[in-house]
């Protein structure tokens, strides 16, 4: 059997490739904006600052504009890359198990959102003291002597756990998405083309959203009724256990999808 650090490795680099592609764009969207900025004032209101701050301001707002977007872009990327493994003939016929190949496919593409994230931040980071220390604001001076307190820290830890549950269940689902449109297309008796394919796939999102919004419902009602009067209400820490649990529940399925039915009809084909 491949050795799994060896599987991981390969997808991760294969796939890091997105990661730099995106923050370079995601560079020129944000000296893109900053040129508009300067040349036109008018153009200050889609960065959310006034007239007179200075331009390491408006770097540092184009900079915050620009990264969700840059980062649903990635995410999309790489949703695209995992499909394209997962129907792999290459990878399939790699030694190791579909399943395996499956779970190190989406740790990888995991491990490149953290990748993609830490390098984000630490240039934010750096464009925010820039930018403070233009108006004599010590930002790192102010984080050194800050009380971090434990809500503090356990409000981040939160945010974290919901961004990667997020990443999770979106990764899962469109490879469950693709899983079951595949092996439902397969089955059918008429010819195998891209408008069936993307209507037996859009009718199969539409079922599982619709499903997902009846869960939800429920739980949260049930959280509300049971523990509400015990403790805060907690929207983001029900979402963060529902993510996880979501993605736990369409990983199962996707690897019992991909170990059963496209495994073989990749290999045989």
């Amino acid at each position: 059997m491949a050795n799994f650090k060896t599987l991981f490795k390969q997808m991760f680099v294969q796939k890091r490739r997105y990661a730099n592609l995106v923050l370079l764009l995601q560079v020129f969207a944000v000296l893109f904006l900053l040129v508009m900025a300067l040349l036109d004032k008018s153009n200050l209101a889609y960065l959310n600052i006034s007239k007179d701050s200075n331009w390491l301001d408006r770097l540092l707002s184009a900079g915050m504009l620009e990264t969700p977007i840059a980062d649903v872009i990635f995410v999309g990327l790489l949703c695209w890359q995992n499909e394209k493994i997962n129907l792999s003939q290459t990878w399939q016929l790699a030694p190791a198990s579909s399943v395996k190949i499956w779970l190190i496919n989406m740790l990888s593409s995991l491990v490149e959102c953290i990748y993609i994230f830490v390098i984000q931040v630490i240039l934010g980071f750096v464009a925010a003291m820039i930018d403070n220390l233009s108006h004599h604001y010590s930002l790192l001076h102010d984080l050194v002597d800050a009380k971090v307190t434990w809500a503090d820290a356990s409000l981040l830890i939160e945010f974290l756990l919901f961004l990667t549950g997020t990443v999770l269940v979106i990764m899962t689902f469109v490879s469950f998405a693709n899983c079951l449109t595949k092996v439902i297309v397969d089955q059918l008796p008429v010819n195998n083309n891209i408008v069936i394919k993307l209507f037996v796939m859009a009718v199969i999102v539409i079922i599982a959203i619709f499903i997902a919004e009846q869960l939800n419902e429920q739980i949260t009602a049930m959280y509300l009724h049971r523990f509400a009067k015990e403790a805060a209400y907690d929207p983001l820490g029900i979402s963060v256990v529902e993510y996880f649990a979501g993605a736990i529940v369409l990983g199962a399925i996707d690897s019992y999808l991909m170990s059963k039915f496209v495994e073989p009809k990749i290999i045989n084909r």
